[in-house]
């Protein structure tokens, strides 16, 4: 369509009788969402009397309505000829309604705008993993039908829009004067933890699948995706369309583009970063300016709360004091009526007595702590020992052990074989040498395993009587096992 013709579809939506126009092709959208396509005048003028505001809408009025409509392009007319009974009612030209494409999207907007309630959208997460799986499968596509291509790009596609015009919308919001009207509300300090995880669950995602798209993006050479493009273009020119017919060319161009942003918002090009990137960084932004808000909110409710420096500053007052009347004089001044300062604790007096004042009692020190939970005391820091030599004699110690294990082991080969149903009682770390072995032979499809100083071995595992694996500490039962070492 170009872009220097007026669209005459949207004129009923500034007409004098806007209310009239509006309500009529409401209705007329109504009935189409409900599968009823065709209405006639009488229809309308039985909806618009429901109204109390239009009780006396007329037949001879509705027509008019009707008759701009169709001059505005918005409805189309078609005689009814099926119900006409006598040459009179055809002369009177009975006509029903169906409205046009332009009004169904001019509509299904006008619907969607009336539903805002502000800036909109949301991070849907998820969204990044189905684009990954989705992705995933873009090398099987080469086998499948145009129509599954088709369809498989839809769903790539739509999540990747829907990814994009969500978030946008959202971060938009946070980033309007929205954020900083409702940053000085107490309520902000509750908001403020549910948008944060929020927001950070969203960096998580993002962080995870962000790379996984990236190298599957990398992947994809520049002829397969002109191949999925030109299928996915073949698909759409074989579905039957009334008017013109589909430009290919056109449609393999815009196509192209949109494979091209999918590109450019994950991995970006040489003179611009990624959108990916780009987000991170602005949500980042976000939870910073989010937590520097309610810190200066939870600061300004709380600033009467902390007196540490009031009283360190009031007892260096006291400290200066030359005498004992003068310090009764500041007293005075700072505990009197005019400005009342009681501190609160478990004191620890020498007397109980109530007419003891406290210039008469010895002086105390009291440790101040923050009251906040986040306190905690300040580790002492030292310095690193240097433990080389404890190491070394450590490893040392754990060789020389082994050794003493191996040599020991060794005792219990019998040419190159051991026999669980022939050896002598054992030490316990025998027994598990020789259960740890058995494992990691049975564990193989070879039933074959290597000792911790390299030798391999073959495990046979008979189908006799049950034998028993005597220890020190205890009996095992278990099925005769032979254990050959290979060369």
């Amino acid at each position: 369509m170009s872009l220097d013709r007026a669209i005459v579809e949207t004129a009923y939506l500034t007409a004098p009788n806007v209310g009239r126009y509006r309500r009529i092709l409401r209705f007329f959208y109504q009935q189409h969402q409900r599968l009823t396509y065709w209405l006639t005048a009488e229809d309308v003028v039985e909806q618009l009397r429901s109204e109390p505001q239009y009780a006396g809408y007329s037949l001879d009025v509705c027509q008019q309505d009707l008759t701009a409509l169709v001059e505005w392009k918005n409805l189309f007319a078609v005689q009814d000829a099926g119900r006409v009974q006598t040459i009179e009612e055809f002369k009177n030209r009975r006509f029903r309604y169906q409205l046009t494409p332009y009004t169904i999207e001019i509509e299904r907007l006008t619907v969607r705008l009336e539903s805002i309630a502000g800036v909109g959208g949301s991070l849907e997460a998820n969204l990044f993993e189905r684009i990954a799986q989705r992705l995933e499968q873009l090398p099987d596509q080469a086998q499948r039908s145009a129509s599954a291509v088709h369809s498989w790009w839809q769903d790539v596609s739509g999540d990747f829009q829907r990814l994009n015009d969500n978030a946008t919308d959202y971060i938009g919001s946070l980033q309007g004067s929205q954020l900083d009207q409702m940053a000085n509300t107490a309520a902000f300090l509750l908001y403020k933890e549910t948008i944060v995880e929020y927001l950070r669950s969203f960096i998580r995602e993002l962080q995870r699948c962000g790379p996984w798209i990236a190298s599957l993006l990398h992947g994809v050479s520049a002829a397969d995706a002109e191949a999925m493009v030109a299928r996915v273009a073949q698909h759409e020119a074989q579905i039957p369309r009334m008017g013109e017919p589909l430009d290919v060319q056109e449609l393999r161009r815009e196509l192209g583009g949109q494979w091209e942003s999918l590109r450019a918002w994950f991995l970006g090009s040489a003179t611009k970063e990624s959108e990916a990137e780009r987000l991170l960084g602005i949500t980042n932004t976000i939870i910073r300016r989010i937590t520097r808000y309610a810190n200066r909110l939870a600061e300004s409710q709380n600033r009467a709360v902390s007196r540490h420096r009031e009283y360190i500053h009031l007892a260096q007052l006291f400290s200066s004091c030359d005498s004992l009347a003068e310090a009764h004089t500041l007293g005075a001044a700072v505990f009197g009526v005019v400005q009342v300062k009681h501190l609160q604790g478990e004191w620890v007096r020498s007397t109980d007595s109530i007419h003891s004042g406290v210039f008469e009692e010895p002086a105390f020190e009291q440790e101040i702590r923050p009251k906040v939970r986040t306190f905690s005391e300040r580790a002492v820091v030292e310095g690193i020992t240097d433990k080389r030599r404890q190491k070394e004699a450590a490893v040392a110690e754990y060789l020389q052990l082994k050794e003493e294990e191996r040599l020991v082991m060794q005792r219990y080969i019998d040419g190159e074989t051991i026999d669980f149903a022939q050896l002598p009682v054992v030490e316990p770390f025998v027994r598990m040498t020789l259960l740890r072995w058995l494992g990691r032979a049975t564990a193989s499809p070879q039933r074959q395993g290597k000792t911790e100083d390299g030798r391999t071995f073959v495990v046979d595992v008979g189908g006799g009587p049950d034998i028993t694996l005597r220890s020190t500490d205890g009996h095992l039962q278990m099925p005769p096992v032979v254990l050959t070492f290979v060369r």
